[in-house]
């Protein structure tokens, strides 16, 4: 089975990668989307203007009729040889046609212009508007073929209350005259000229100049309120005569391009956001599972390393047990062998001792002396052999580590040149230990420190009681330790001493391993050595009962 791992917060959140891959995708819709707004709004603005200009061209053709009317009236009155009454006449009933001329007048050309006859609603006065199309119109008189026609502008009618549009025709065939119509002109009601066909399509206004200019406002198709027109228009001039152009300003009632050009960039745009959702959640879930496949795989490497690390210590341990127990082995036969003939050899120097004592003599006195303190020296060695190779288990007890301390601090006085500096806790305190081994461990670490300073120095002595463990440190100032040696120090047979074999600190580390207990070494090159014991504290059925009264009283 796969180890549970942790929802955490970087499996939570959104990664950099599928952030990436939306971003990328989704810039891609966008720009689809614009890209495609883009060339529907310049199709949309194309067939705008295409309308407007078949607009323009159909309103053109609409003013063309006018001229053939008036070159119709034009004619009939030159038959009539210009006569007020037979123009009044054949004119009436063309004043009566809805929406058409209101007024159709027979203007005799100057100076000065006069009026000389009118059918429909009368004209009084032909006013500088009217006066001004007329002579516009016979001044165009050469570029016309057939007949020149002038619209006038916009302007009010009499007593002010409508707007008129008039027309002055001058045709070759009644020569110093014109002819003049003039009709109502009211925007908001639908004009024959923008009826056609191209306004079905378009919100268009018809202005009577070439600019928009509201009082101009002939026809317009949409509402007045939404004039002037705005946003996306299009406009066109229309030549009325020879007159100035009028102008047309149009602009779409629905999309020209279709509904369904119309919603294709939104479309993109909706396709593309999905697409990038779902490439997201696609890429989103691929990282979460690729994440979790190398955090297990990773957890099962640990876990394969550890068991591995685990599997070469515990052969590390037992080549060390075995190599261990056929060390102890050997130097259990080798301290037995040499134990018996040690003692026949300390028994002889005895017994030499006594007959030099008989004859005195300096020289044998002092060869005698050497070979007790050798055979003293093998005796320890020995006893170190046999130690080593006795693995016994400690008899746990209670066991008062201050006056244990000032025990051993008796039986291994300090040499001359050395000073001690005990740093002992007033009261007794105690600790699971077996006496005999402790005592042999103090025993050992005092006589090292004594050893590592030659030519004198100071030893400390502190035991401490820290968070249930009794901590003993023995430290002195001799010339310390590099970290090679401090790495090798507790291995069986390693000493950097020119007598010894090296098992005294093995013996040490065995000892307080089996109290569960910690044996830690400090030491600087030039700046002595601190070796620091620590081992579980036993306190006194005394000091139990002051700590719980404490705590009862804290409590309280």
């Amino acid at each position: 089975m796969c180890p549970e791992v942790a929802v955490t917060a970087r499996t939570r959140r959104v990664r950099f990668l599928s952030l990436a891959v939306f971003l990328v995708v989704a810039g891609l819709a966008v720009g689809g989307s614009l890209g495609t707004r883009q060339v529907v709004s310049d199709q949309e603005r194309k067939l705008l203007h295409q309308r407007t200009d078949e607009a323009a061209l159909y309103l053109s053709s609409v003013f063309g009729s006018v001229q053939g009317e008036m070159s119709s009236i034009a004619a009939t009155a030159a038959l009539s040889k210009a006569d007020p009454k037979a123009f009044a006449a054949d004119n009436f009933l063309l004043t009566k046609v809805p929406q058409g001329f209101t007024s159709i007048a027979l203007v005799r050309l100057g100076p000065p212009t006069e009026l000389v006859a009118t059918a429909g609603t009368p004209i009084t006065d032909l006013g500088s508007v009217r006066t001004t199309a007329v002579n516009q119109a016979y001044a165009a008189r050469a570029k016309a073929l057939t007949g020149a026609l002038v619209a006038t502008p916009l302007f009010d009618g009499t007593g002010g209350k409508d707007r008129r549009l008039g027309f002055a025709y001058y045709a070759p065939q009644l020569p110093g005259y014109a002819v003049y119509a003039e009709a109502r002109v009211q925007p908001s009601v639908q004009s024959p000229a923008t009826a056609g066909q191209p306004f079905s399509e378009l919100i268009a206004a018809v202005y009577a100049v070439p600019r928009v200019q509201a009082d101009q406002l002939i026809a317009a198709t949409g509402s007045s309120g939404h004039l002037p027109l705005r946003g996306h228009i299009a406009s066109a001039k229309s030549q009325v005569g020879q007159g100035p152009s009028w102008l047309l300003v149009a602009k779409a009632r629905r999309p020209l391009v279709g509904s369904v050009a119309s919603f294709t960039p939104w479309a993109i745009l909706m396709a593309g956001l999905l697409a990038a959702a779902l490439a997201t959640a696609v890429v989103e879930v691929l990282s979460r599972r690729r994440e979790y496949a190398t955090q297990v795989a990773d957890d099962r490497t640990r876990e394969l390393q550890q068991s591995l690390e685990d599997l070469a210590a515990a052969h590390e341990q037992l080549v060390r047990q075995e190599r261990l127990a056929a060390i102890g082995e050997l130097a259990s036969s080798i301290g037995h062998e040499l134990r018996n003939p040690l003692g026949v050899i300390s028994n002889a120097l005895y017994l030499l001792r006594g007959d030099v004592a008989k004859r005195p003599d300096a020289a044998a006195d002092r060869h005698l002396a050497t070979a007790e303190r050798e055979v003293s020296a093998a005796t320890v060695i020995v006893a170190d052999l046999l130690e080593f190779a006795r693995q016994r288990d400690p008899v746990i007890t209670d066991v008062d580590i201050t006056g244990l301390v000032d025990e051993v601090l008796t039986v291994l006085p300090p040499p001359a040149g050395i000073e001690v500096d005990r740093q002992l806790p007033s009261g007794p305190l105690s600790a699971l230990a077996d006496r005999d081994m402790l005592r042999q461990v103090l025993l050992n670490l005092l006589g090292n420190a004594y050893q590592a300073m030659p030519e004198g120095g100071r030893v400390s002595v502190e035991v401490s009681d820290e968070r249930n463990v009794v901590r003993i440190s023995v430290a002195d100032t001799g010339a310390g330790m590099t970290q090679d040696v401090k790495d090798s120090l507790f291995q069986p047979f390693f000493t950097t001493k020119a007598r010894g074999i090296g098992l005294g600190l093995a013996v040490c580390k065995r000892i307080i391993d089996a109290h569960s207990g910690r044996i830690e070494v400090d030491s600087t090159p030039g700046q002595g050595a601190e070796f620091i014991v620590t081992l579980p504290a036993l306190r006194l059925p005394q000091q139990q009962a002051t700590d719980e009264e404490s705590a009862a009283e804290v409590q309280a």
